[in-house]
């Protein structure tokens, strides 16, 4: 009788075997489905999901995190279906035990899933370990800011003004926005000057154009609303 017995033992260690396997890899896939669930909720990309794209403009920047979020739901879709394939695979070997091992399976079922329990309930706590530190490294990744290099660098020993260090910060291209009160009549002025050089057949033809053009500057001219500014600049200009 005990060697009958053993023989039974020995022939469904197999299929007890991969009975516990199929579980495990089960609670293995319902651990990796919380898993992505968190980082999707939390706004966490996981190592797996980290794509690259050009990082040059708002666009790119759009579409990197778009194609993380759908890496991630495509893994989730996945795990999803995996995890039906291996309820359908459970549930048909545990019929095939139960009528084997009668009122045995009950016991065996206990054991292995105490046992599969134990272990999973340390996968669960790598996995939130792993979340932490996914947080706070792309936490502060976040709040880093980007440092722009100084515009102006002085070489010199010369001590400029806050206002003077302000106005060369605006660049080499930077243009004067102020003009003397009578601009447009030292305009034609000058135009009158140069008309003068001309030949006496073309003078009233180009006086006609210049008048256009004076009045259209006189209609299209609207005075500064803060000229201080503007005149305050260019006396830094001329006394630097």
């Amino acid at each position: 009788m005990g060697t009958s017995h053993l023989k039974i033992i020995s022939t469904s260690q197999g299929p007890i075997h991969k009975f516990t396997s199929l579980k495990r890899k089960l609670y293995t896939c319902n651990a990796n489905i919380y898993f992505n669930k968190k980082c999707l909720k939390n706004n966490l990309t996981p190592t797996y999901a980290k794509l690259k794209f050009p990082n040059t403009s708002p666009a790119s920047k759009f579409t990197q995190r778009k194609a993380t979020h759908m890496r991630i739901k495509d893994e989730i879709k996945f795990l999803h279906d995996k995890k039906q394939q291996l309820n359908y695979q459970i549930y048909h070997l545990h019929l095939t035990l139960a009528n084997t091992w009668n009122n045995t399976w009950q016991y065996i079922t206990h054991t292995t899933e105490r046992k599969l329990q134990n272990e999973i309930q340390k996968t669960y706590q790598n996995l939130d370990k792993k979340l932490g530190k996914l947080s706070q490294a792309q936490t502060i990744q976040l709040q880093q800011r980007h440092e722009f290099y100084p515009k102006v660098i002085n070489n010199t020993n010369i001590l400029f003004t806050q206002c003077e260090m302000t106005l060369l910060q605006k660049g080499l291209k930077y243009n004067l926005h102020t003009k003397q009160g009578n601009w447009i009549q030292n305009l034609a002025l000058k135009a009158e000057t140069a008309i003068q050089k001309l030949p006496s057949s073309d003078r009233e033809i180009y006086r006609h154009k210049v008048t256009d053009r004076i009045n259209t500057l006189q209609k299209n001219h609207h005075p500064q609303s803060n000229p201080k500014n503007a005149i305050h600049e260019g006396k830094i200009i001329r006394n630097t």
